[in-house]
């Protein structure tokens, strides 16, 4: 079985950092999905926290080790809902 970790905001559920699917034998056949985990991380994105840009919840509650509040604008990790 594939899988897919999501890493999302705990309190608004907004997109954090999704990342490549773990292909099993089974990948690219018809019907075939993979089974998609979500991770709660941080507290809330930027937008929902009333501080733009800037999540006061990854600096201070970061599930996964590592922050994205200090990341720079031009980062991969987009804002998706």
């Amino acid at each position: 079985m594939c899988y897919q970790v999501v890493e999302l905001y705990s309190v608004c559920k907004c997109l954090y950092y999704q990342h490549a699917v773990d292909r099993c034998a089974a990948y690219g056949q018809p019907g075939h999905r993979p089974h998609k985990k979500e991770v709660l991380v941080g507290h809330s994105c930027g937008i929902h926290s009333g501080r733009s840009g800037y999540s006061y919840g990854a600096s201070h509650y970061s599930d996964s080790g590592y922050s994205s509040s200090h990341s720079p604008k031009s980062s991969s990790r987009g804002h998706y809902r």
